[in-house]
């Protein structure tokens, strides 16, 4: 079964619902998408490479993949992800997110090695997407569709 998951930014968790049946970008928010990189475990594992700290302690800041939005019928919500997950992604450079990607492909969750070059887009992207929404004091969301 494939899972997608829409990351995006909004200026709080009411809008960020409002992205549940539209989707965020038909929504107005910057949006990035994704195949099979879930908020919380294999982005929590990119975000404790990118800060050096273990995954324990990325699971534990709060907003840590908290539901905005019920479960619907066919598995579609959002969910929070941290200020400090956005802050770490705004802060960090294109090289650093590059060199986490060569560990972060061998995760046993990608289910055989995943390609560091096409993982580093995604995290440029949404790290990206974090720059922009830092100064506009807004969060970082994810929609998952299963």
């Amino acid at each position: 079964m494939a899972v997608f998951f829409d990351y995006f930014s909004a200026p709080d968790d009411r809008a960020a619902a409002s992205a549940l049946a539209e989707g965020p970008e038909d929504a107005g928010f910057d949006t990035v998408y994704v195949k099979s990189i879930d908020p919380a475990v294999l982005l929590g594992q990119a975000v404790a490479l990118l800060l050096r700290e273990p995954f324990s302690r990325i699971d534990e800041y709060p907003r840590f993949c908290d539901p905005v939005t019920p479960p619907e019928e066919e598995n579609t919500f959002v969910l929070t992800v941290p200020d400090e997950v956005r802050d770490a992604l705004a802060d960090a450079t294109r090289e650093r997110l590059a060199e986490i990607c060569i560990p972060w492909s061998q995760a046993e969750e990608f289910y055989g090695p995943a390609d560091p070059d096409w993982l580093t887009g995604f995290l440029n992207e949404l790290a990206a997407v974090a720059v922009r929404a830092r100064p506009l004091g807004h969060r970082l969301y994810c929609r998952v569709l299963v």
